[in-house]
């Protein structure tokens, strides 16, 4: 049944001569009726005569190599359209990276004493453990709650002015050994 149906269609394309150009998507409108031959699902139920097939077989080629000129001029195009968008991601200056926080520090493994470093200074993580971190249990060198509190100087940033030379102090002199009493 699907033979004889297709049949058919070929016959009434053949017999409306442009109708198969208007159904085809890559044909232009002023397509012949030769042209009309060539178009797929018509030809294959047809019998052609030498001078259709190359006709046909030239028609083909055709679009083909338009199809190729096309591809190639979007390859191109995409080509170029790359470099310079990567021309102008290069003349951009890198993103800031995002500020360090305690919340950083959240989830990670740390003790009470260990010290972390945010974007406003050290941090010591006064916690206890096995309970999960919160941002309160952060605090500064300085602080109260802070065990390296007595240890702390002031923070100068990631990269302090060097130190000033100071006058060389005499080392101090050794203590004498003490004997050992029984």
């Amino acid at each position: 049944m699907e033979r004889p149906l297709r049949i058919i269609a070929s016959s009434l394309v053949l017999l409306c001569g442009l109708a198969a150009p208007a159904f085809a998507q890559d044909v232009p409108p002023s397509a012949s009726f030769d042209d009309a031959l060539c178009e797929t699902g018509v030809v294959e139920h047809l019998t052609l005569d030498g001078a259709q097939r190359s006709h046909c077989r030239q028609l083909w080629q055709s679009r083909i190599e338009e199809t190729r000129r096309r591809s190639k001029a979007h390859v191109a195009r995409i080509i170029e359209e790359n470099r310079l968008r990567r021309e102008l991601e290069a003349s951009l200056p890198p993103p800031p990276p995002p500020p360090v926080t305690v919340e950083t520090f959240l989830g990670s493994d740390l003790a009470y004493g260990d010290v972390v470093v945010t974007h406003k200074g050290p941090r010591v993580f006064v916690g206890k453990a096995g309970e999960p971190a919160r941002p309160e249990d952060f605090v500064a060198l300085d602080s109260a709650r802070s065990p390296h509190r007595g240890h702390a100087k002031s923070y100068d940033g990631a990269y302090p002015q060097p130190l000033r030379p100071q006058a060389a102090t005499q080392p101090p002199t050794a203590l004498k050994p003490q004997e050992r009493k029984p």
